[in-house]
């Protein structure tokens, strides 16, 4: 196979997937993060899994857990023979996914944004209560935030003393010296955002039910189908965690400039089925608010002090300093929701 995928050979994998599943396969695609996979029992999605046998299977016990609860249009890893969740190929895991014929859901009216906001919220209902299967190895983001956000702040100080520092600043310096003063403002707001609206009594409660969060419930994930359905794939980075990571998700994946005037809605339809609190929007502030995309930059220049391409990473800098701003204006958005 070529593309992203070359080392695929296209006889093996057929092949493979034939006997280890015991489907028939009429044709296959090459996607961006896998292969599209048309079989005689509907198609499958075939992906690499960064994870080991006991990740896997915390991801396929999660899908069942929430199917077993009532909530359908989710995807499932399909069983090999053999009972396991995942096949090798080339010293990797791979999965195969349920897929359905669709396309990836956008927001473009207020209709989308309340019915993608009750999906989100039907889909936290049945994905609490969450305990997984037997050998399975669980991930657990409670309560990181606080900590993440205060990492930010420290180290962005300390960034910007040592470039200050320094008497020949090359481009990315100067770019970076030009914006940190605002981005260590908005980690120390997001900070006391959180502390201010209950972040740890949220991930109390949170605990307390076992409630299980997507993680990357974005345009990616979210399928919607010839019937109208929306059809959710991709959790391999599902984790426990409160709810409000979702939300988070889903505003900075669906909601661009023109998707703004329908925010609004998405808040809307998730409260319908869940009611969110004014602590529960304040959250989702301070994690829209913190500079993840630009510290993350930042942080691989000179946190790691590797040799990079200094015009790559120019450009990812800049495309961090739009996507911050974006972030910025879905919070500006959702301040005028809370008046």
């Amino acid at each position: 196979m070529s593309g992203k995928h070359g080392k695929f050979k296209r006889r093996e994998i057929r092949e493979l997937i034939q006997k280890e599943y015991g489907l028939k396969i009429y044709n296959m695609h090459e996607r961006d993060k896998g292969i599209l996979i048309y079989t005689d029992q509907g198609d499958k999605f075939l992906k690499r899994m960064k994870k080991d046998e006991a990740q896997v299977l915390f991801v396929a016990s999660a899908y069942e857990h929430i199917k077993s609860r009532g909530f359908e249009n989710i995807s499932a890893l399909c069983k090999t023979l053999e009972g396991k969740y995942y096949i090798k190929y080339d010293g990797s895991l791979y999965a195969l996914e349920d897929s359905m014929k669709g396309k990836h859901f956008s927001i473009s009216s207020h209709e989308d944004g309340e019915k993608i906001g009750k999906v989100l919220a039907e889909y936290h209902i049945a994905a609490d209560n969450f305990v997984p299967a037997a050998g399975s190895r669980a991930k657990v983001d409670w309560g990181r935030w606080m900590d993440k956000i205060k990492v930010q702040s420290v180290r962005l100080k300390k960034f910007r003393e040592t470039v200050e520092e320094k008497k020949i600043k090359n481009k990315f310096d100067r770019l970076f010296i030009k914006h940190v003063d605002l981005y260590e403002k908005r980690a120390e707001e997001a900070y006391s955002l959180l502390k201010e609206s209950c972040y740890m009594e949220k991930v109390y409660k949170s605990m307390q039910t076992n409630q299980l969060c997507h993680k990357t419930f974005k345009k990616h994930s979210l399928i919607l189908t010839d019937r109208g359905d929306i059809f959710i794939t991709a959790m391999e980075n599902c984790s426990y965690d409160i709810i409000e990571t979702d939300l988070v998700s889903l505003l900075e994946s669906c909601i661009g400039s023109k998707g703004l005037p329908y925010l609004p809605s998405v808040i809307q339809g998730y409260s319908q089925v869940k009611p969110l609190d004014a602590d529960s929007l304040n959250i989702i502030r301070a994690l829209l608010l913190q500079p993840g995309r630009f510290y993350k930059i930042v942080n691989r220049y000179y946190g790691k002090k590797k040799n990079y391409n200094e015009y790559e990473l120019m450009k990812k800098m800049e495309r961090s300093l739009r996507k911050e701003e974006r972030r910025y204006e879905i919070v500006k958005k959702l301040e005028e929701v809370m008046k």
